[in-house]
């Protein structure tokens, strides 16, 4: 299965530098170092991306991969000016934290810096491989597609992003609606895909797919890793824990390439990690486990703030649900960092500055209401369980019916949770997971009311959007918790060897207990946990299936049609059933690139397509169906059958004419290809006599 995807190895590898060299090179200009930039930069790219694309849209420059790298370079250098002025930055006076005498992590990592490296590499390792073998084997051949709703916008969105050059937020929803002068839609997921299209001989489903594999299966378990790093400290068991575990959930990435499928949304909570932990650098010490954290600076704090408001904005023109997940995260964390501050200011006797933090309080409950309410949504889904299942559900991680559940995984989650709370400085974490559990649950389980439509209506009181935030606190509980496990059993280990006077055991017990602990956690947490959601998923990118979008007989069809018709023509379709995809696969103007809500009536959408879809059939000159045929410049009909996104939805009406056209009741169109069931008619009804 793997051998299929070869060919197109060197398309990944050009994918994989467009994600994390733009976001080094601008971390390098604006001065930041280390190795953690590493982990990082994939969060800066996709902001370069995005801003990329909605710039050159305003100026009227093509985006492409020229111009790409071209303002890459220049945001670089950008970047460059405006930090080069600032000074290095560092910490404040004071000493970090100090190491227990009694953490046997300590004890051994001290003197061994390349312990956490080697460990972030070795995480970030299981976790690619994890994920793009479990991610390739659900997707199967390189050309398959997601046979969901949301695929038809996302797979003909690259293609317009390819073929118009216009990779913008701000305009891309006028592939639907070509009058609106601002149509807002994310676009970083279809610029980065777009990049890639010419190395894939010319398939938009492949670059696609390629973009997932990257996306979900190296920048993920990357971000996740940094803010492991960020909150645990250079805990190298911590950091291969923090990998296994980002590829152990299967409500996230799997749970979203099979529901919608919602790939921006993966992409948003893919990078999400990387602005969690800079904003808990930003904060200080004070709310991580980190024993190497410090005060930073006020040049620290300025680089600091910068780079979380870039990564922000990669939220931003990726998916806001991800920054809406942030927001909710961010309540426990800048609560907890503003009391521990407002203790320090009354201990001290400074009452300006006690004042002061009160004032900055308000200030946020303000702007963390004002953004709460403007990214809310009217959009309902209506609850599916009980409200006991649903927190069920959420704390085994088997959220929407599942019964796979990662037992390592709740039970290293379970030791996190303890070792978070004794350590005191991480309890905001566990507040921030059980608040997204709840969350979850009024999604679910909650009952319609003004309420619920606060709480979740900015993720469309969509319970599936919910679960997959579940795993960002998740991760790092349980990296925290395998760390605590590893610890414990090299203490106990510890004691048994010095009270058998055997102080050389003693001193390898902790690599020993770290090993065991991984050993175990790496395998189980696959084993069993995430057949059925693999399961689901292979069902949903099948060719066949009861709610199957193309066949492969329809696919193979729209790959002639570049051969069969002329660049320019237009083509009348039926979304519902798939007709919609001879855009991005073969490049040929449709009369719809995405299906309407489902309540909407094509008849009072546009009277002249529902005239055409109706009637081309038995049209004649003069007809309404041949005026809107030449209104709409219609040449071709692609007859997809009768297969719906919806079984037996009643948007057949609305395309009697181009569903399982009769021939012989159809003089109108003349037969021109035929792969199976499907079939291509030229429009020859309307031509004068």
């Amino acid at each position: 299965m793997l051998t299929d995807w070869w060919p197109y190895l060197p398309a990944f590898l050009v994918l994989l530098a467009f994600l994390w060299l733009p976001g080094l090179a601008l971390l390098w200009a604006f001065g930041q170092r280390g190795g953690r930039m590493l982990l990082t930069a994939p969060a800066f790219s996709v902001a370069v991306v995005g801003l990329t694309g909605v710039v050159l849209d305003l100026v009227g420059v093509p985006y492409g991969v020229l111009s790409q790298v071209l303002a890459a370079v220049a945001l670089a250098a950008l970047a460059w000016l405006v930090g080069g002025p600032l000074p290095r930055g560092g910490h404040a006076p004071g000493a970090h934290a100090a190491a227990s005498p009694e953490d046997p992590e300590a004890r051994f990592g001290d003197g061994r810096r390349w312990l956490f490296p080697a460990g972030a590499a070795a995480g970030l390792a299981v976790g690619a491989v994890l994920l793009v073998r479990r991610m390739a084997s659900v997707i199967g051949a390189p050309e398959a597609m997601a046979q969901r709703w949301d695929n038809i916008f996302h797979l003909n969105a690259i293609r317009y992003v390819v073929e118009t050059g216009s990779g913008s937020t701000l305009t891309l929803n006028r592939m639907v609606d070509p009058e609106s002068t601002v149509a807002l839609y994310p676009a970083a997921w279809h610029q980065l895909a777009s990049l890639v299209v010419p190395l894939t001989g010319d398939s938009v489903f492949v670059a696609h797919n390629l973009t997932l594999l990257a996306v979900a299966g190296l920048v993920w378990p990357a971000s996740c890793i940094f803010l492991v790093r960020c909150l645990v400290g250079p805990s190298p068991v911590a950091a291969v824990a923090a990998g296994t575990a980002a590829a152990g959930f299967s409500v996230f990435p799997l749970g979203l390439m099979a529901w919608g499928p919602l790939f921006p949304n993966i992409l948003a909570l893919a990078i999400a990690p990387v602005s969690l932990g800079l904003l808990v650098r930003l904060l200080g010490p004070g709310v991580s486990a980190d024993r190497t954290a410090r005060t930073p600076d006020a040049a620290g704090r300025i680089r600091l703030a910068a780079s979380l408001l870039v990564s922000l904005g990669a939220l931003f023109v990726s998916q806001p649900n991800a920054f809406l997940a942030l927001l909710v995260v961010a309540v426990p964390l800048t609560a907890t960092a503003w009391w521990l501050g407002l203790r320090a200011a009354a201990g001290a006797r400074r009452r300006g500055r006690s004042l002061g933090l009160v004032a900055l309080a308000a200030v946020l409950v303000a702007v963390w209401l004002l953004l709460w309410n403007v990214l809310t949504t009217s959009f309902v889904w209506e609850p599916s369980t009980t409200l006991a299942r649903a927190v069920g559900e959420a704390l085994l991680y088997g959220a929407n019916g599942r019964d796979d559940v990662p037992w390592v995984l709740v039970l290293l989650t379970g030791a996190g949770i303890y070792a978070a709370v004794t350590r005191r400085r991480l309890r905001w974490l566990v507040v921030a997971h059980l608040v997204l559990a709840y969350l979850y649950a009024v999604a679910a389980a909650g009952e319609e009311s003004p309420a619920r439509q606060w709480l979740v209506g900015g993720w469309y009181t969509d319970s599936y959007r919910l679960a997959a935030t579940l795993p960002m606190t998740a991760v790092p509980l349980v990296a925290l918790g395998a760390a605590h496990v590893a610890g414990g059993l090299a203490a106990g280990a510890a004691r048994l060897a010095s009270f058998a006077g055997r102080s050389r055991a003693g001193r390898a017990a902790y690599p020993v207990a770290a090993l065991v602990v991984l050993a175990l956690a790496v395998p189980y947490s696959q084993v069993d946990s995430l057949t059925q959601a693999t399961r689901w998923g292979k069902q949903y990118y099948a060719w066949e299936g009861p709610e199957s979008i193309l066949s492969r007989e329809e696919y193979e069809l729209l790959q002639e049609l570049d051969e069969l018709t002329e660049p320019g023509d237009v083509i009348a379709v039926n979304p519902w059933n798939g007709g919609s995809l001879a855009y991005a696969v073969s490049d040929r103007a449709v009369t719809q690139y995405h299906v309407e809500a489902p309540a909407t009536e094509l008849r009072a959408l546009d009277p002249e397509l529902h005239a055409l879809a109706t009637g081309i059939g038995g049209a004649v000159p003069d007809s309404p169906a041949c005026a809107a045929a030449e209104e709409l410049d219609v040449q071709w009909v692609l007859d997809f059958g009768t297969q719906f996104i919806i079984p037996d939805a009643r948007q057949a009406r609305d395309y009697s004419g181009i569903n399982a056209v009769d021939p012989q009741a159809a003089p109108g169109l003349a037969l021109v290809e035929r792969e199976g069931e499907a079939a291509l008619y030229e429009v020859v009804g309307c031509d004068a006599p």
